[in-house]
């Protein structure tokens, strides 16, 4: 009798420990603290995201660049400053342009978005995450 107790408190013990378990190993990580994100929220940023989807898209004929969209992202690049400017850009690679998950595409597409603005420039060996 006492055998068939202690077999009952055994399996009570396990499944009691495998279920605690599951949940602290299912709780997703903090984002990792070191990563670098853009200031400026991208909804700030709409005019941006027009002249870029244009850049990119340069090919279809029906997107035609507008050069006053084009002035008002240039100015709001230029306030940000080059580092934090190219780290947006690459946000906006990511978040706002479909099929955008490859980091090398990702950083050939902001880099290409921030020659359109005079005087904003990427850091050398910049890389999107």
């Amino acid at each position: 009798m006492a055998l068939k107790n202690m077999t009952t408190i055994m399996a009570l013990y396990l499944t009691f420990n495998l279920v605690f378990l599951g949940f602290i190993t299912a709780q997703t990580p903090p984002p990792p603290a070191n990563q670098p994100q853009c200031p400026v929220d991208l909804v700030d940023l709409k005019v941006c995201v027009n002249v870029f989807t244009n850049v990119i898209n340069l090919q279809d004929p029906a997107n035609i660049l507008n050069p006053q969209n084009q002035a008002q992202c240039c100015s709001l690049l230029i306030g940000l400053g080059g580092p934090v400017a190219a780290l947006c850009s690459c946000e906006l690679a990511r978040t706002r342009v479909p099929g955008v998950a490859n980091t090398s595409i990702a950083t050939a597409q902001a880099n290409q978005f921030l020659k359109l603005c005079p005087g904003v420039t990427s850091p050398p060996n910049f890389r999107c995450n």
